[in-house]
C-alpha cells in the first residue's frame, strides 16, 4: 500500500515542475484603431451640438444680465418714487386720474390744430397732477427747475400759488356766506322755512348793516313785550267802552 501511494504521489510532484502559467508569455495584440475621417453627417451633428451649447450658454448669460438690469431698474425707480412722493401722499389713485386726463386732452382738442393737440396731453396731465398730486408735482417741478432753471424762481412760484389758493378759499367762504344770506332773505320774504333763531340772526345782521349805513339806526325797530302791553292797554279800554247810541235813544243804565 505504501508503494502504491508513493507511485501515485511521484507523478504529482513531477508534473508540478512543468505546469504552465495562467498568463500569456507574449503580450496580447489588439486590433488597430479605426482612423477613418468622420462622415459629413457626424461632422454636421458635432458642429450643431457645439453651436447649440454655445448659443444656450450665451442665452443664459444674457438672460441673467437682463434680469439683473431689470432688478437694478426697479431699485432705481423705487428710490426715485421714494424721493419724489412726499409723506402723507400716495400715488394711487391720483396717478390714474392724471393718466386719464392726459388721454382726454386730445379728445377735447380734436378740432384744433396739431400743435394744440400735441400739447394738450401735457397740459391736461400737468393740471390733473397739480390738482390730485400737489406734493409730488411740487417736488417734480422743483427737481426739473433746479436742474434746468433758477432754483429761487420755484420758491416764488410756490408762494404765488399758495397766495392764490388762500384767495380762492376766502372767495369760496364769501360766496357761500352770500348765498346763505340770500337764501335766508328769500325764505324770510316768502314766510316759510325759517326758524326763530335764524330769523333773529337775519334781523340782527340786517340791523348791523343798516347801522353801518345810517349811524342813527343802531337798534332794530322791534318792540319789547312791555311796549306791546302798553300799546295794547288803551286799545283794550277803548274796546270795553260801550258804543255811543244814536240820537234820540237813552241808555237803560
Amino acid at each position: 500500500s505504501s508503494v502504491t501511494a508513493l507511485a501515485i504521489a511521484t507523478p504529482v510532484f513531477a508534473d508540478s515542475a512543468t505546469k504552465k502559467s495562467i498568463y500569456d508569455d507574449q503580450p496580447r495584440e489588439f486590433p488597430a484603431t479605426n482612423t477613418q475621417p468622420p462622415t459629413r453627417i457626424i461632422a454636421f451633428l458635432r458642429e450643431a451640438r457645439h453651436e447649440a451649447t454655445t448659443a444656450l450658454s450665451m442665452v443664459r448669460i444674457h438672460g441673467q444680465m437682463l434680469v439683473d438690469r431689470w432688478i437694478h431698474t426697479e431699485q432705481q425707480v423705487a428710490d426715485v418714487v421714494r424721493r419724489t412722493v412726499p409723506r402723507g401722499e400716495t400715488l394711487a389713485p391720483g396717478i390714474i386720474y392724471v393718466g386719464v386726463a392726459a388721454l382726454a386732452g386730445p379728445i377735447f382738442t380734436g378740432r384744433r390744430n396739431f400743435v394744440v393737440r400735441g400739447l394738450s396731453p401735457l397740459v391736461f396731465g400737468a393740471a390733473a397732477a397739480a390738482w390730485f398730486l400737489p406734493g409730488t408735482s411740487a417736488v417734480v417741478l422743483r427737481n426739473v427747475w433746479g436742474r434746468y432753471g433758477d432754483p429761487a424762481a420755484i420758491d416764488r412760484v410756490c408762494e404765488t400759488w399758495q397766495s392764490v389758493k388762500a384767495a380762492e378759499r376766502q372767495m369760496r367762504k364769501r360766496v357761500a356766506a352770500n348765498v346763505q344770506e340770500l337764501r335766508l332773505s328769500l325764505q324770510q320774504g316768502r314766510g316759510f322755512g325759517q326758524d326763530a333763531p335764524v330769523a333773529k340772526a337775519v334781523e340782527v345782521k340786517q340791523a348791523e348793516k343798516l347801522a353801518e349805513i345810517v349811524p342813527e339806526a343802531k337798534e332794530p325797530p322791534v318792540q319789547t313785550e312791555e311796549q306791546l302791553v302798553k300799546t295794547k292797554e288803551p286799545q283794550a279800554k277803548a274796546e270795553e267802552k260801550p258804543a255811543p247810541l244814536p240820537l234820540g235813544f237813552k241808555s237803560k243804565a
